[in-house]
């Protein structure tokens, strides 16, 4: 039969486990949170992923102007970003209140959908001028990859 100071112990190690636990499970809850609440860090996070999903699938001299064009591209996407956020913020906001105002709703959709529109326009933009500097390789290699990817659809 165990002594009870090794029951002791048990327990005491046991909860020290627990308590670790907690206490990292609430030190990367706030990390996140501030991340979130951050939204340049937000912001750029979404465009390296971005680039990141075009660029994996590029080799040599096709994924050097495909980072080219990313990064000559990035201020543009950077506000357009920004202000989709912003846009989509106001609307909340707008809709929050005590009595919502119905031309401040409809003004905040208007600023979201056109910030959204020169976000596609810039994107679909980047998207081209990587595409017509691309080799011949490189958008075969494209273009399978996005064969299969619908076949899995």
């Amino acid at each position: 039969m165990p002594t009870q100071q090794k029951i002791i112990y048990a327990v005491l190690a046991v909860s020290l486990a627990i308590n670790l636990f907690f206490i990292g499970a609430a030190g990367h809850t706030a990390m996140k949170w501030r991340a979130i609440k951050n939204d340049s860090g937000w912001i750029e996070t979404r465009l390296d992923r971005a680039e990141a999903r075009v660029t994996r699938h590029l080799d040599g001299s096709d994924k050097a102007l495909a980072r080219r064009v990313f990064q000559e591209r990035r201020p543009q996407l950077l506000s357009a970003l920004r202000e989709l956020r912003a846009a989509r913020k106001d609307f909340r906001t707008s809709l929050m209140v005590e009595t919502p105002d119905p031309q401040a709703i409809a003004a905040a959709l208007d600023r979201s959908q056109a910030a959204a529109k020169t976000l596609n326009e810039t994107m679909h933009g980047t998207v081209r001028d990587i595409g017509l500097g691309l080799s011949v390789e490189a958008r075969q290699k494209i273009a399978e990859h996005i064969m299969r990817r619908r076949d899995e659809d």
